[in-house]
């Protein structure tokens, strides 16, 4: 016992085998309060057995298997916490990351200021030519590409 690990897995170990020792003595207790102890135990069990010789050896099996496999699947989810949350944790802060690069680089855009704005260009072009058309040197308005 040099780790926490260790402390802890020999702690819940302990504690495991005391809630079933825990159940047992409790059904054991309510069967000695019983006026027939055990008869309705006995009952039961005989049903099991018949099951289990109707059912077969390769479904007892089965049945064993899966019980046995439990605490190993169970590891098997205790080792894979660690990388689960590692994992997650790596997408929650890339979610954080574009979500921020987002914000930035939408500032950025606002305050980008550019030199050639289309809609602004076209209005200062009308503008011009309704200054020139006013202003020509004989009195007449020169005639443009676009007018008659």
């Amino acid at each position: 016992m040099h780790t926490l690990v260790d402390f802890l897995t020999r702690v819940k170990g302990v504690e495991y085998i005391l809630s079933v020792l825990t159940i047992a003595v409790f059904i054991l207790f309510l069967e000695m309060l019983k006026p027939a102890p055990f008869r309705s135990l006995r009952k039961l069990i005989g049903e099991d057995v018949a099951f289990l010789r109707e059912e077969g050896f390769r479904s007892v099996l089965k049945t064993v298997g899966r019980f046995v496999a439990g605490p190993f699947i169970g590891l098997l989810y205790v080792i894979a916490l660690p990388f689960l949350f590692v994992y997650y944790l790596a997408v929650e802060l890339h979610a954080m990351a574009a979500e921020r690069m987002a914000t930035a680089l939408d500032a950025v855009g606002a305050s980008a200021v550019f030199g050639w704005r289309p809609s602004e260009s076209y209005l200062a072009g009308r503008k011009a030519r309704k200054e020139g058309k006013a202003e020509t040197k004989d009195g007449k308005p020169e005639k443009k590409d676009g007018d008659k």
